[in-house]
């Protein structure tokens, strides 16, 4: 048979004393701590944006590439549209005009225009 002494222990009137070296290693490691947190953030944050940059250049490239085939595409309808063929093939077919037969194109004897040179300014002064 055992036997066990309960004992009331009041420790409300112990007071607690602050060691200076342990106070000073705490202070360390929490320093180191915080450091060592700060630089693991600030390399996640570097990698982050690293990443993300990555992802905005290649979706930049793709919409480049998109833009250049569109605009060689454009390129290309508007060397067709412009063709002197289409656009002679369009005059007679859709508006209904015709080739110009001889002598129905006249010549105009036009004189140069004489190319003015700045004139000059003149003012006169009346005083009375």
């Amino acid at each position: 048979m055992e036997i066990y002494f309960r004992q009331q222990i009041d420790n409300s009137h112990v007071v607690r004393t602050l060691d200076p070296r342990r106070r000073r290693e705490q202070r360390a490691y929490l320093v180191a701590v915080v450091l060592l947190f700060l630089l693991g953030f600030g390399y996640a944050s570097m990698r982050f944006a690293t990443v993300r940059l990555g992802y905005q250049l290649a979706t930049a490239r793709q919409q480049e590439a998109q833009l250049q085939q569109w605009n060689r595409g454009l390129q290309l309808q508007a060397a067709a549209l412009g063709a002197p063929a289409r656009v002679y093939n369009l005059a007679e077919s859709r508006l209904g005009m015709q080739s110009a037969l001889p002598g129905q194109v006249l010549a105009l004897d036009v004189a140069p225009v004489p190319q003015a040179g700045p004139s000059p300014v003149t003012a006169s002064l009346h005083l009375h």
